[in-house]
């Protein structure tokens, strides 16, 4: 189950010229019982991308589906899916932005498309599926 957070409160008090200030903070704990599709069918791990250090001429597993606690690679999650992990080796040893949204057209690496995503997820333009 995922927790979905989120706080409310209000607090107001003088500040030095003697004015009234209010500040609305939100504090609220709410189980959440789904996760949300993404366009592509797949879930979404995340709406963030994840810089990740990658060695040259490693293979490595890209989580496909949005269901591995390994994120953003693979754990075998995927097996009640219909999705497959995306295999892939980089040239160059250096630090590559991931993609957690699952969306990208340049898999498995960020192209960006998460802020697509976020505009869609926070619209309810995404579908809900129920967590067993």
């Amino acid at each position: 189950m995922s927790i979905l957070r989120t706080s409310m409160n209000l607090s107001c008090g003088l500040n030095r010229l003697g004015a009234g200030a209010c500040r609305l903070n939100t504090v609220m704990t709410v189980p959440v019982r789904s996760i949300k599709i993404g366009p592509k069918g797949t879930y979404v791990s995340k709406l963030i991308p994840t810089m990740v250090k990658l060695e040259a001429g490693k293979k490595y597993s890209w989580c496909k589906c949005g269901l591995s606690k390994k994120q953003p690679f693979c754990d075998g999650a995927h097996k009640p899916t219909e999705f497959k992990p995306v295999r892939f080796e980089v040239e160059k040893s250096k630090s590559y932005l991931m993609c957690r949204c699952k969306q990208t057209s340049n898999q498995p690496f960020c192209d960006f498309t998460h802020v697509k995503v976020m505009v869609q997820a926070f619209t309810g333009q995404l579908k809900d599926k129920p967590l067993s």
